[in-house]
């Protein structure tokens, strides 16, 4: 059967795959006809959306090389009878080190320092902050929310708040993390804010104005989630007006993010190309998890990790 990859991913994967199946590798796979070809799909940020479902006459899979789904229709692939599977867990471990290692960086302000150090006119450097015994508060709870909390807390002893309302009470209690109701109860109360919310309708532009005039003068805000969730003309105006301290983002709404972007101008923002999730360790568990989605597929079985049509509802105030 033809396994379409559509994304650049894992050589190991891409052999396994080429063992049993044929495989049409990225890029050529952007130049064919996966629609009348495809029995399988791979896609990390490729887009399958409904029109091209209905023309996929031959597809029984669209493996997501990763956690968010947001690039795919689940519902149009319901009702076209094509599963949809991801790869939960296997990037957990890459984005939260990735959280901590931005928030670092934004703390104690090393990309300034980075850029100061190359150019030729001496700049007066202001200091950073430490993070030791900061409060930090996690907006999402789930695995990579939790696996940053407890980054956070075994580094810097950090007091936790979370905010999630699907995550079990044992999650909470497991790492010591007080659960809050609401986002507006978690922002006053924070010295960082981290976002790992997937980005559904409801979480759309979820963080604004309103939000960012909740938090401390003095937070920073964290974003390794989806752009989205984050209404990006309100984060620039925090900045530039001082309603918070500094924000550092991996993901934009429009990817790749334009130079011209006015976030990119400023000092207390850093930003990076959505690579959290891209350590080697991570790429290989999550190209071989979607190449075993694949195989189990068009081998007749049910795959792990099928995604289905749901409506989440996010407890947040009217």
């Amino acid at each position: 059967m033809n396994v379409f990859i559509m994304d650049p991913i894992a050589p190991s994967a891409v052999e396994r795959l080429s063992g049993v199946h044929t495989v049409v590798d990225y890029p050529a796979s952007r130049s064919q006809d996966w629609h009348a070809n495809a029995d399988a799909v791979i896609v990390r940020t490729f887009e399958v959306r409904a029109a091209d479902l209905q023309k996929s006459k031959k597809l029984k899979i669209v493996a997501k090389h990763g956690t968010g789904v947001d690039n795919i229709d689940i519902e149009a692939a319901s009702e076209a009878n094509v599963l949809v599977t991801n790869t939960p867990g296997a990037n957990a471990n890459a984005v939260a080190e990735y959280a901590l290692a931005i928030t670092l960086a934004l703390a104690r302000k090393i990309s300034v320092a980075d850029r100061a150090l190359r150019t030729p006119k001496q700049v007066k450097l202001q200091s950073g902050i430490e993070l030791s015994g900061k409060a930090v508060g996690l907006l999402g709870f789930g695995d990579i929310g939790r696996r940053t909390a407890r980054l956070f807390r075994a580094a810097f002893s950090a007091e936790l708040l979370a905010y999630d309302p699907f995550a079990p009470d044992s999650a909470f209690e497991e790492l010591g993390a007080t659960r809050v109701a609401t986002i507006e109860e978690l922002l006053p109360r924070c010295d960082v804010v981290s976002l790992h919310l997937p980005l559904l309708a409801t979480t759309r532009n979820l963080i604004g104005s309103a939000q960012f005039q909740q938090m401390r003068n003095s937070a920073l805000f964290i974003n390794v989630a989806r752009g989205g969730i984050v209404d990006e003309a309100a984060l620039y105006q925090a900045l530039v007006n001082g309603q918070i301290a500094g924000a550092a983002s991996d993901v934009f709404e429009t990817e790749p993010v334009p130079v011209s972007h006015p976030l990119l101008g400023l000092d207390n923002f850093i930003a990076s190309p959505h690579i959290a999730a891209s350590s080697r360790e991570s790429l290989e568990r999550m190209g071989n998890a979607a190449a075993n989605a694949v195989i189990e597929t068009l081998d007749g079985h049910m795959p792990s990790h099928r995604v289905f049509p749901k409506t989440q509802i996010l407890n947040t105030p009217a």
